[in-house]
């Protein structure tokens, strides 16, 4: 076997069958190398690795280099935008003014982290009621569905009370697809369109957010992806921190502000035409979640210093809230 064995043979069958993951060497050529031979192709292995074919992994595991080409940037439509429709308010008009000066691009991806009850899934129900007559959409929600995939009441409440929306087209078909997933997201990301997941719960396995974040990224191809993530009350970032901060092209936090308003503050900005990142928007949430009102930009309480109380007690000019309307 020694001498019918060639490297050719080799690199063929591993170009013919490229291997998922870790191989072991023993189980290359279908596993029908004799055993008086694997010395001789581990000596063929060799070669190949430093032909950089191949990469040594573990003891006796090997991983496949694939090949890749170069991208030819040159030719990429540099006015090429998707045009994201953003949260506003249909009663007063009023909306976050920050988004005159973001631009998106097909592949992009949007994280809202906000703390319990604050309006994180209000912002993504209305991101899709703003698209869902431009783009293809699709939503995964961890709150949508129960585990049968029966549709929660809630959720249709919550669409019915968004009467700026025509959620059927004119067959009475919805304009967009509710997939009951509540794990796994980025294995269901559909390509090209829309996507909105409200939630993602990692369980505790935080570190594994960057991961998930790369994978929905490299998956959504023209399209854009939305992801609404849980954070503890005034943290900057949600569950997983910076992990899930490094593929977001648009990162916004959300929090309680007094009793019956939510703190909208805009972090990490990809791609702006001004001062994005750091501003802030109070806003009123109505009609069972589903609607905003009184959308307007906050800043730090001069009399305060965004303290919230002054040598008197609680500042009277922000009433506690350490910010007053711009």
């Amino acid at each position: 076997m020694a001498q019918e064995l060639t490297t050719e043979m080799v690199r063929l069958w591993l170009t013919n069958n490229p291997p998922e993951g870790d191989i072991h060497y023993t189980k290359i050529m279908d596993g029908m190398v004799s055993p008086e031979s694997l010395p001789y192709l581990r000596k063929i292995i060799e070669r190949l690795v430093k032909e950089k074919l191949l990469k040594h992994t573990t003891r006796g595991f090997y991983r496949i280099i694939r090949k890749v080409e170069p991208v030819k940037w040159w030719d990429a439509d540099e006015d090429e935008y998707f045009e994201l429709g953003f949260p506003m308010s249909h009663g007063d008009d009023s909306y976050f003014e920050f988004i005159d000066k973001v631009r998106f691009s097909p592949g992009d991806l949007v994280v809202i982290a906000g703390s319990s009850n604050t309006g994180k899934s209000c912002l993504a129900l209305n991101l899709l009621g703003e698209n869902i007559d431009k783009y293809e959409c699709v939503v995964m929600g961890n709150e949508y569905t129960q585990l049968d995939g029966v549709p929660s009441p809630k959720f249709k409440r919550r669409m019915l009370n968004m009467t700026w929306v025509d959620w059927m087209n004119g067959n009475n078909v919805p304009k967009f697809t509710l997939l009951p997933v509540s794990n796994d997201f980025e294995d269901y990301i559909q390509k090209d369109k829309l996507n909105i997941i409200d939630w993602i719960n990692l369980g505790g396995d935080w570190f594994m957010m960057g991961k998930v974040m790369e994978s929905i990224k490299q998956n959504i191809g023209s399209g854009l992806a939305v992801v609404v993530l849980q954070k503890k009350k005034d943290a900057q970032l949600g569950y997983g921190a910076e992990f899930t901060e490094h593929m977001a092209d648009l990162y916004l936090s959300v929090d309680s502000f007094g009793d019956y308003e939510s703190r909208l503050t805009v972090g990490k900005v990809k791609d702006s035409t001004g001062r994005t990142t750091g501003r802030m928007f109070a806003f009123e949430i109505m009609d069972g979640g589903a609607s905003l009102t009184n959308i307007r930009e906050i800043v730090k309480c001069k009399s305060c210093y965004g303290r919230g109380y002054t040598s008197k007690g609680q500042c009277e000019s922000c009433l506690g809230k350490k910010y007053t309307d711009k």
